[in-house]
């Protein structure tokens, strides 16, 4: 009884529950969350051996697989080490990267049935505008070179009002320019590619019979005279069916896309901090260029 009474072995039982009590919770902890092991499965076999076929042409060879089973555990192991310690928080290349797996993921899974044939000609008839035939243009041209004369577009301007004092019978000569001086049956994209995109889309809305000018491109000025333009026709739907059809398939991925984000909105919902506003709506600040 003395024993009990005496404050050392007070001291040793509760040094003695206390470290009990440790060595079961650290014991608990460690069987409630338990890490799965990195499991090597059949799957993940034939993927390595498929991946590596479709690089090198052949099956890999058996060190060569063990090679590539070691390097995916490698990468597994870091993998999660690294979510552990949380360092895919706020990663926009993990963010990234995630975002464009699932939209893999989605355009593999999203099964998308082909339309009925009323349907694709129903897509058809409200995208005509996109299945025409090019318009094309059949012009000539007179150039005044800014290398040979003091002021090309006034010089072109006067040459103008005497082609129209002449009835246009003897238009002037130019200056020599390395392109054609008459094109017939070009398109929006062949003037373009030859002139420059501004004195293309002023070509195309000349009105022809007549010299018209000065029309401006990247080589100087020039007097136009626009032989015939023939508008775009649509095409048969019979002719394009394969185009309308791939046409048809993108606009329902996107369709099936826009959709699926639609929902996510709704789950996780958008939230815009009221001190971010004012931020989205600043205007850049315009720096000077030195």
């Amino acid at each position: 009884m003395k024993l009990i009474r005496e404050p050392l072995f007070h001291f040793v039982i509760a040094g003695a529950l206390l470290f009990g009590v440790q060595e079961w919770w650290s014991r608990g902890s460690q069987n409630a969350m338990p890490e799965a092991s990195v499991r090597i499965g059949p799957g993940e076999v034939r993927w390595l051996r498929e991946t590596f076929a479709s690089q090198w042409r052949r099956e890999p060879t058996s060190s060569e697989l063990t090679d590539l089973m070691a390097t995916l555990v490698n990468e597994e192991l870091l993998a999660r080490e690294a979510r552990a310690l949380g360092l895919d928080q706020n990663d926009t290349i993990v963010r990234r990267r995630l975002a464009q797996k699932l939209t893999f993921l989605i355009e593999d899974t999203t099964s998308i049935a082909d339309p009925s044939e009323d349907e694709l000609r129903r897509f058809f008839a409200t995208r005509a505008e996109h299945h025409r035939t090019e318009a094309q243009v059949s012009f000539r041209h007179i150039f005044f070179s800014p290398g040979q004369r003091p002021n090309p577009s006034a010089e072109a301007g006067a040459a103008l009002s005497l082609i129209a004092a002449n009835g246009d019978a003897r238009p002037p000569e130019g200056d020599p320019l390395p392109l054609e001086d008459e094109y017939a049956g070009v398109d929006l994209q062949t003037v373009s590619s030859l002139f420059g995109p501004d004195f293309a889309r002023t070509v195309f809305a000349l009105k022809p019979g007549s010299w018209s000018g000065p029309v401006k491109s990247g080589y100087g000025a020039h007097l136009v005279l626009v032989l015939r333009r023939e508008q775009g026709e649509p095409h048969r739907f019979e002719d394009v069916r394969k185009t309308v059809m791939d046409d048809w398939r993108r606009w329902k991925a996107n369709e099936t896309n826009e959709a699926f984000l639609a929902n996510l909105r709704n789950k996780y919902g958008v939230v815009v901090d009221p001190d971010a506003k004012p931020l989205l709506e600043q205007e850049p600040k315009r720096q000077a260029i030195r």
